[in-house]
């Protein structure tokens, strides 16, 4: 297995560290690919500008949506998103204030490991409990999206939550299953606006 494709929670992917800065890993083009440029997101500002150049849009949205939406889109702004191409593979990046915050890696990663597997080889009912125990406890779940706070990592499309709340592992059979992808980050990434979507589960 290759060190360069190890994750190490709240370190990095390999060589990707958090920390480091776009023209660092621009040095790793080799390793993981040509950046592409920084994308800025949208503001709070534009939110505004929006709602002023769209009246219709602004009479179907709650007074409390937008609020929440201004709120998430603040807490965004000194993020900056930039991808990484290689062999048509992408690994999308995070910045916050100019460092690396945030990695995330698609199943055509096929080399990424954690705890000694490579876990988009596996199944998804052991990924899933592979960070549960890295984790210290079971994780958050909605959607198609488990998250483990202690080790700041998020899956997506390795489970998927019933309407009726049940969480289940994903199987090869589900639409979504080659989509699966993997986000590591500096600190977990918990929106106050959200985290009472999530149910928690236990998958040992």
């Amino acid at each position: 297995m290759s060190a360069d494709w190890l994750v190490t929670p709240k370190v990095g992917i390999g060589r990707l560290e958090f920390g480091l800065s776009p023209d660092d890993v621009a040095a790793l083009a080799d390793v993981y690919g040509s950046p592409g440029p920084l994308m800025k997101p949208v503001g709070a500002a534009d939110l505004d500008a929006m709602l002023r150049d769209l009246p219709a849009m602004a009479d179907c949205v709650s007074e409390e949506d937008i609020a929440a939406l201004r709120q998430a889109m603040g807490e965004q702004e000194d993020v900056d998103r930039q991808n990484l191409e290689m062999n048509e593979t992408p690994i999308l990046l995070e910045y916050r204030r100019g460092r690396l915050d945030g990695v995330t890696v698609e199943a055509r990663h096929i080399e990424t490991q954690f705890a000694n597997a490579r876990i988009f080889s596996m199944a998804a009912t052991d990924v899933l409990r592979i960070c549960q125990r890295a984790n210290g406890g079971p994780g958050r779940y909605r959607s198609n999206e488990a998250a483990f706070d202690n080790i700041a990592v998020s899956l997506y499309a390795f489970s998927h939550v019933s309407e009726e709340g049940e969480v289940q592992a994903a199987t090869r059979n589900d639409p979504d299953f080659h989509a699966r992808s993997l986000t590591l980050r500096r600190e977990p990434y918990r929106p106050a606006d959200a985290l009472d979507q999530f149910v928690r589960a236990s998958f040992e």
